[in-house]
């Protein structure tokens, strides 16, 4: 475990990542990471751009199918 500390960069926050989790992690510069809010903290996620496309596209044939998933449900 490492402890990092929260530093101003501009008008925001950031963190500066120790170089041995940057390396052992596979993180480039200017890499772009998914923040996800937990209840106690938070946590950092590699992009996976395929599996963002994915997600999107079921979002899309769930909305435009939500009457007959709908009526299948009720069945």
């Amino acid at each position: 475990m490492s402890i990092v500390t929260v530093r101003k960069q501009g008008n925001s926050v950031g963190i500066a990542l120790p170089a041995e989790t940057r390396i052992r992690m596979g993180l480039e510069i200017g890499q772009e990471m998914t923040l996800i809010e937990l209840a106690d903290g938070i946590k950092l996620v590699k992009r996976n751009l395929v599996l963002e496309r994915q997600l999107s596209l079921a979002r899309d044939v769930l909305r435009e199918q939500a009457d007959a998933l709908q009526e299948l449900a009720t069945r």
